[in-house]
């Protein structure tokens, strides 16, 4: 137990140095942070628009009320600028590390790979998405009258984390191919045109082909569990789903790492 303590704190410790790291760089190139985020307020505004136009001529779509729609909007800004603060640029630099050998250095420190490869940059641009995410939400909460407690609050952050857990496994899976397949560098680019996915209620696709739902359905729990949660909605089979989806693609972006290392010939060959 005291050694899985140490373990924790050193990781705490280094993830803290990274955070500071990474700080010192954003002040560094500050007007890159100011313009950076002004483009995705943008972005965050815009899906936003999406689903005032989808609403326009009706109030409800697919048993989806506008107020409703507009919480998934809130929540996919929250959600996804959360990840994308914390683990896109690193998967953005995935290819090129792995193309360029700079992985030999990441498998030589004693820490775990996976950790430092997607962690070790940090991006703060999204930070006022984030905001404005959250304070978008709180307000239709209040329009809806749905009451804000603690445990409300403890919730939606387990929910949460469980989302950003399917996210993260979902694109390291994806990424580990480069190991393989190092000059495929617009992974990313297609990632983040998949988690377009993630905005729209699971009823939107249930017309697709039951392949193409079954590679969807995971994805579209993202977003929706959360909302549903607050809405009180959630039944114990979609918690259950969220939970058994993150936990085993986690485990399993994990596993797939470790195999994908073992054909890993360095730059050197």
């Amino acid at each position: 137990m005291n050694k899985a303590f140490r373990k924790i704190n050193y990781y705490r410790k280094v993830y803290r140095m990274i955070l500071r790291l990474n700080y010192v760089k954003m002040l560094t190139y500050r007007a890159d942070f100011f313009s950076s985020s002004i483009a995705y307020t943008v972005w965050a505004t815009f899906t936003i628009l999406q689903i005032l136009l989808l609403t326009s001529r009706t109030s409800h779509v697919f048993g989806w009320s506008r107020d409703e729609l507009l919480m998934l909007a809130a929540m996919y800004n929250l959600i996804f600028s959360f990840f994308y603060m914390f683990f896109s640029r690193g998967f953005n630099h995935f290819a090129t590390t792995i193309h360029l050998g700079r992985l030999d250095g990441i498998l030589t420190k004693p820490i775990d790979s996976q950790f430092l490869i997607t962690c070790l940059d940090v991006t703060y641009t999204h930070v006022i998405r984030f905001v404005l995410g959250l304070v978008f939400l709180m307000y239709l909460l209040f329009k809806v009258h749905i009451v804000i407690t603690p445990l409300l609050i403890l919730g939606l952050i387990f929910i949460g984390a469980l989302s950003i857990m399917l996210i993260y496994s979902f694109w390291m899976i994806v990424m580990t191919l480069t190991i393989w397949f190092p000059k495929v560098s617009n992974l990313t680019d297609l990632l983040y045109q998949v988690n377009q996915i993630t905005k729209f209620p699971q009823e939107i696709y249930k017309g697709a082909s039951i392949y193409l739902f079954f590679i969807l359905f995971p994805l579209t729990i993202i977003i929706v569990s959360p909302v549903k949660y607050l809405l009180h909605t959630l039944q114990w089979s979609d918690f259950l789903v969220l939970v058994v989806s993150s936990g085993g693609l986690f485990l399993f972006s994990r596993f797939f790492w470790r195999f994908a290392l073992r054909s890993y010939t360095s730059a050197s060959s």
